[in-house]
């Protein structure tokens, strides 16, 4: 797992990295009594639940995970070129957006949690744990509103 330094987590998170190094803005994991919820991240019929990575290519997919995993994103769209779930464990799964200018930033989510990361004008990633059972995850990611 990647350490970073606390101050780069904490001024990521709060969006207040400068305008070319961070996203403009990321929501930290809510607490799991009060999960966040967003029409566009919750499971739909349209979105079939799949194991295909290649399927989160658009940003718009239901994956289901039981190791870490590249998901490989379009950056024209998104500014990011992949997420990296990078652990797996009974109840949370955590993930990692690397900056195309260097460092990154490290999200933990337990079932039922959320976060988005944007970059400027580009598209927000939102990204939502829908369900983890017995190291068996189903990962919502959906194209969020531009601000």
């Amino acid at each position: 797992m990647r350490k970073l330094l606390p101050v780069l987590v904490v001024c990521a998170l709060a969006g207040c990295a400068s305008p070319d190094t961070g996203p403009q803005a990321a929501t930290p994991a809510p607490t799991p009594s009060t999960p966040t919820t967003s029409a566009s991240a919750t499971e739909s019929p349209s979105r079939e639940p799949t194991t295909k990575v290649k399927a989160c290519f658009d940003g718009d997919c239901l994956l289901k995970l039981s190791k870490p995993v590249t998901i490989r994103l379009n950056a024209k769209k998104f500014y990011y070129p992949k997420l990296e779930v990078v652990a797996i464990d009974k109840d949370t799964i955590t993930y990692w957006v690397e900056y195309p200018h260097g460092g990154g930033v490290e999200q933990r989510l337990g079932e039922g949690g959320g976060s988005s990361f944007a970059f400027r004008e580009n598209t927000p990633v939102e990204v939502k744990l829908v369900s983890i059972t017995k190291g068996q995850a189903l990962l919502s990611l959906s194209p969020g509103e531009r601000g």
